[in-house]
C-alpha cells in the first residue's frame, strides 16, 4: 500500500511538472510609478503574484532577471522594442511592462505584453481607477485578469473603477445638487384670491406673485452612471416682499436620469396658514359668525361655514403636495438646477420656478474591505 501511495505521489508530481513545462514563460520588465505613494519593487511583487496565481505563465523571478540584466536596465525597459530584446536575452516567450500614474482624483494603470518571437504587442490594457492607493493590490489583480481575458470580480471592479464627475458627459450618480434656491411662484384659487383681496377684507391687496428663497439638501440613496434615486429636503420662505412671510419644509422623493440630468420629484410640504371661518349665505359677501351676530342675523347659526386664508384668522398647521420636474445644466464645474413645480392644497395650486447653483465638490473616497 505504501509503495502504491509513493507511485501515485510521484505521478502527480511528474504531471504537475509537465504542465508547468508546457506553460509559456513571462518576464516582468519596466514598472513606472508616478504621483502614487508606492514604489516599483512593491508593485512588481504584486504583478508577479497575480501572474503566478493566474496559472497562465511561468514567471521569471525578479532576482534572476536583475542578475542577468541589472536592476536599472530592467526598471527602464518600458517600450515594445526593449521588451522584445529583454525577452530574447532571457529566452522568454513574453515580456511585459506596467505604468501607474496618479492623476488628481484617479489612478491610471496601463499594462502591455509583447510577444518576444514576433516583437509585436500581444495584449494591451489601460484603465482608470479611483485614487485609492491602499487598493493598488486589487487594482493590479483586475488589470492582470483583464489583460489575460479572465473573469473579473465585478463587485470589486465597480467599487474601484473611476466614475466621471458631473463636469463630464456622464457620472450622474456622483452629482449632488445641495445648495441655495431662489425663484418665484404664482398662486391660484383661494390662495391667489387671498393676495388680491383688499387688506380691510383680510387680504394682502397685491399681486398673487411670491418670491422664494431657501436651501435644498439632497441625499442620494442609489446611483449609477445614468440614474440616481434621491431624497430632497427643501426649506423655503416665500412672500416676504408682501410682509406675510410663509415658511415651509418640503420632503420629496425623486429620480435623476439620462445624460441631460433630467429630474422628477414629488412629496409633501409642511407650512403654516392663517385661516378664518365664515359664510357667504347671508348676502354673497364673506362674513364671519361674529359679524353676522353683531348685525343681528337670527339664523346665523344655521348657515354653512367654511375656512379661507385670511390675515385676521388664527394660525394653523397646513400641508401641501408638491410635484416638480426639471433639468440640471452643467457649465464647467457648476451645477445649475432649474425646476418647475406645482404645490397643491384644498385652497388652490401654486405654480413656480426654482433656480439653484452649486460648485462641484471634491470627491470623497471610501475603501473597500
Amino acid at each position: 500500500m505504501k509503495k502504491v501511495f509513493i507511485v501515485c505521489l510521484g505521478l502527480c508530481a511528474f504531471q504537475t511538472m509537465a504542465q508547468v513545462a508546457q506553460l509559456p514563460s513571462m518576464v516582468i520588465a519596466g514598472i513606472e510609478v508616478r504621483n502614487i505613494s508606492s514604489n516599483e519593487d512593491i508593485l512588481r511583487s504584486v504583478i508577479y503574484k497575480s501572474l503566478v496565481n493566474s496559472k497562465k505563465y511561468v514567471v521569471n523571478d525578479r532576482y534572476d532577471v536583475a542578475e542577468k540584466l541589472g536592476s536599472k536596465k530592467m526598471e527602464e525597459c518600458m517600450g515594445k522594442e526593449c521588451l522584445g530584446k529583454v525577452g530574447t536575452q532571457l529566452s522568454a516567450d513574453f515580456a511585459m511592462s506596467a505604468s501607474y500614474e496618479g492623476l488628481g482624483d484617479r489612478i491610471l494603470i496601463a499594462m502591455k505584453i509583447v510577444n518576444v518571437k514576433t516583437g509585436e504587442i500581444e495584449r494591451n490594457e489601460i484603465e482608470q481607477f479611483e485614487n485609492q492607493p491602499r487598493e493598488l493590490n486589487r487594482m493590479t489583480d483586475i488589470m492582470i485578469y483583464k489583460l489575460l481575458k479572465m473573469d473579473v470580480d465585478f463587485s470589486v471592479y465597480k467599487a474601484l473603477f473611476f466614475k466621471d464627475g458631473p463636469t463630464a458627459s456622464t457620472g450622474l450618480g456622483k452629482m449632488n445638487n445641495s445648495g441655495p434656491r431662489i425663484g418665484f411662484a404664482v398662486a391660484t384659487g383661494q390662495n391667489g384670491e387671498f393676495f388680491t383681496r383688499k387688506e380691510r377684507d383680510g387680504g394682502v391687496g397685491t399681486l398673487p406673485v411670491l418670491f422664494n428663497i431657501g436651501y435644498q439638501l439632497e441625499v442620494q440613496y442609489a446611483g449609477s452612471e445614468k440614474f440616481s434615486g434621491l431624497f430632497e429636503f427643501l426649506g423655503n420662505v416665500a412672500g416676504m416682499e408682501h410682509g406675510t412671510p410663509i415658511p415651509s419644509l418640503a420632503i420629496m422623493h425623486g429620480v435623476r436620469f439620462g445624460k441631460g440630468a433630467w429630474e422628477i420629484a414629488m412629496g409633501p410640504s409642511f407650512t403654516i396658514k392663517r385661516l378664518v371661518s365664515g359664510t357667504t349665505d347671508y348676502d354673497g359677501s364673506f362674513r364671519t359668525y361674529q359679524e353676522l351676530s353683531d348685525m343681528g342675523v337670527a339664523n346665523a347659526v344655521h348657515m354653512s361655514y367654511f375656512n379661507r386664508p385670511d390675515t385676521r384668522g388664527a394660525t394653523y398647521f397646513s400641508t401641501n403636495f408638491i410635484f416638480a420636474f426639471g433639468k440640471t445644466f452643467r457649465p464647467g464645474a457648476l451645477n445649475v438646477p432649474l425646476n418647475f413645480y406645482a404645490s397643491m392644497n384644498k385652497y388652490g395650486t401654486t405654480y413656480g420656478i426654482s433656480l439653484g447653483i452649486n460648485i462641484t465638490r471634491s470627491r470623497k473616497y471610501t475603501y473597500t474591505k
